[in-house]
């Protein structure tokens, strides 16, 4: 568990360079621990942030596959290189470096870009150091290149767009391996904590397991697999029943029921979401600064990340937040909360180049 009080920005140093000739093309990168967010002007691209090393058959070669096609070719033996948000040692800042050149030449960034990239919040000062060593030699961002929060950058894909920046509101930036709960006053982060204790990462181990337990050990399926039914069948809205079938040994087909195996997990998530929220970092807030943290009970909280894509977790949260602090919470949601810090990363990237 860490805070910290950091500017937007979150103490990373904007990096500027002299624009060269030609059109500059803005760009915003989410660099997250599951996915990195690519947004352009006219795309949003979705890339697993992830890594295979091989060897190539016939020249003995070593070569690498990224993104999508290594997650959906390996599986678990995919190398996710920022499980901590950040690249932790040299070997996880080199993969990094490899994933953003693939990735830059095949979606179409160009060299004369200007990059703005969302990070998490950290206080590893290693971490953020590697990155921007990454990112200086990443073929990309000639025009410049800086970094910010990427719960702050959810915040400007609102339809207020700049305009939150008058406002004080609470970011909570439900992600696959941690949660980043910001507090922002006038465009600067007043505080902030992170928790790797409640994440996506979690939920997707408790599905497996539930699963286990629902087919009583007959059914052992790995974690991208969870993760996968997840993202297809969580729904707190609307619970459906939803069945899945496949070919045991002796038994032959054997079909099992896996809606409840997901829901579950995913209720118990939220739970510890807002106990989280209410017993760790409102009463941290309180003790750091007591006007800010009565401030936010009266302002808007902006659910953000992969998790906030369920369906009915929003309205869910709302309510159980409401009832554990005895006050009526109100909580937005970008759309499409899973690349709304991207498309934040654009719109200052924008910004940048019209000057």
């Amino acid at each position: 568990m860490e805070h910290e009080e950091s500017s937007a920005k979150n103490n990373v140093e904007t990096e500027t360079e002299e624009k060269i000739k030609g059109k500059t093309v803005p760009v915003g990168i989410k660099i997250g621990s599951q996915r990195t967010v690519i947004a352009k002007e006219n795309d949003t691209i979705i890339v697993e942030t992830c890594i295979k090393e091989r060897e190539n058959p016939i020249t003995g070669e070593k070569d690498y596959i990224i993104g999508n096609e290594a997650a959906e070719l390996y599986g678990d033996e995919a190398v996710y290189m920022l499980r901590a948000g950040l690249p932790g040692t040299e070997d996880e800042a080199e993969l990094l470096k490899i994933f953003l050149g693939r990735i830059a030449s095949e979606y179409g960034i160009p060299e004369n870009s200007y990059v703005t990239y969302g990070i998490p919040s950290t206080e590893s000062e290693e971490g953020v150091q590697l990155f921007k060593k990454v990112v200086s030699q990443v073929p990309i961002g000639w025009a410049g290149k800086e970094v910010w929060n990427d719960s702050f950058l959810s915040a400007l894909s609102l339809p207020e767009g700049l305009d939150i920046l008058d406002e004080t509101f609470v970011v909570v930036n439900a992600g696959s391996t941690t949660t980043d709960i910001v507090a922002v006053r006038k465009g600067e982060i007043v505080f902030s904590m992170v928790t790797g204790e409640v994440s996506g990462d979690l939920v997707d181990r408790w599905i497996k397991n539930e699963i286990m337990n629902e087919t009583r050990g007959a059914v052992n399926v790995d974690l991208s697999t969870a993760r996968s039914y997840k993202e297809k069948y969580a729904n707190l809205k609307e619970w459906k029943s939803v069945q899945e079938s496949v070919q045991l040994f002796e038994k032959g087909l054997y079909t099992f029921r896996i809606d409840e195996a997901i829901n579950r997990p995913v209720e118990r998530y939220l739970e510890n979401l807002v106990d989280y929220i209410v017993l760790e970092f409102l009463p941290s807030l309180a003790e750091f600064n007591f006007k800010m943290y009565k401030k936010v009970l009266e302002s808007d909280f902006i659910l953000t990340g992969g998790m906030a894509e369920i369906p009915g977790l929003k309205e869910k949260f709302a309510t159980l937040l409401s009832e554990k602090l005895g006050v009526s919470i109100n909580v937005k949601c970008p759309e499409n909360p899973l690349t709304a810090s991207a498309r934040g990363a654009l719109l200052i990237s924008k910004l940048r180049v019209e000057k």
